[in-house]
């Protein structure tokens, strides 16, 4: 047994020696192989340092000359060399009257029609504007011609359709004329404002004057009423002062109120004006009344 046990154990012992020493071969042969190739690849870089380079040498060419003595230059005589430095004379340049002009180009036929012809066609092209420009003209004054007769023509029938519309009413007109402004100087002389209408386009009938009076005292009324004269020094001349304004069919005031003529006295032509402006609004005019205005006189005496 003990004897069998021994030689078992040898046996391993030798095959673990085996397998140690095959470890130690393969690490031989790696290390060994690596090193190898170290050094090849070391040789191959250092190659081109170590093998020396060969020596060149360059050549280059040279030409012989022979040296041989050159002859001394030979002088000219003395006479000819005074005559070679005198300067000679220079010649004189051409006049411009020596210059002859180079010929004219002579122009070609060919371009002297066609010039020819571009010039006439740019006159015609013109004479054509100006008498297209000229018709244009004539048919703008026939047209403005036309227009002004036909305007004037509109009108005239327009005065006779208007004075046949008039003709019946002439028997009832009644116009204001100068014995209006005595009644003014009448009501003046009482201290009064006195009133008169001037010469109007309108018409007023006999049925209908009584509501134009009407209108007429208020219209009076109202500035009488706003009438606040400057006082008269004692002993001293009456002052008249006549007013002239128009009023429009609302009664509204369109011709602002004038003093013709004047009274002389600035404060009191003032305080008429005064109370005419004061005195709106005034009531429109009445129905009956045929016109678009109205102008009044009003006569203020103190």
């Amino acid at each position: 047994m003990n004897s069998a046990g021994a030689l078992h154990t040898d046996h391993v012992y030798a095959i673990l020696e085996g397998r140690q020493n095959a470890v130690l071969r393969f690490r031989s042969a790696i290390i060994t192989s690596a090193a190898l190739h170290t050094g090849a690849t070391l040789l191959i870089l250092l190659a081109p340092f170590l093998i020396p380079k060969p020596v060149l040498f360059e050549f280059t060419p040279v030409n012989l000359v022979e040296l041989t003595p050159q002859p001394e230059p030979v002088l000219p005589p003395p006479d000819t060399q005074a005559e070679d430095l005198v300067p000679s004379e220079p010649e004189e340049a051409p006049t411009l009257e020596e210059i002859e002009p180079p010929p004219p180009e002579d122009v070609p036929e060919d371009l002297e029609a066609q010039r020819r012809q571009e010039e006439e066609e740019e006159a015609r092209r013109r004479e054509e504007e100006r008498r297209r420009q000229e018709e244009l003209e004539a048919r703008r004054r026939a047209a403005e011609e036309a227009t002004r007769r036909r305007l004037e023509e509109e009108e005239r029938r327009r005065l006779e359709e208007e004075e046949r519309r008039r003709a019946p009413q002439k028997a009832t007109r009644k116009v204001a004329t100068s014995s209006e402004p005595q009644e003014v100087t009448q009501q003046a002389q009482r201290g009064q404002v006195g009133l008169s209408l001037t010469n109007d386009t309108g018409t007023v009938s006999q049925q209908d004057q009584t509501l134009l009076q009407f209108w007429i005292n208020r219209v009076l009324a109202n500035i009488a009423s706003r009438w606040d004269p400057p006082s008269r020094p004692p002993g001293s001349l009456e002052i008249l002062a006549i007013v002239h304004f128009r009023v429009g069919r609302n009664g509204e005031i369109i011709i602002d109120p004038e003093t013709r003529p004047s009274s002389g006295n600035r404060r009191y032509d003032d305080a008429a004006v005064r109370a005419i402006l004061a005195g709106q609004p005034f009531p429109p005019l009445p129905q009956g009344y045929r016109g678009n205005t109205l102008g009044i006189n009003l006569g203020f005496r103190q």
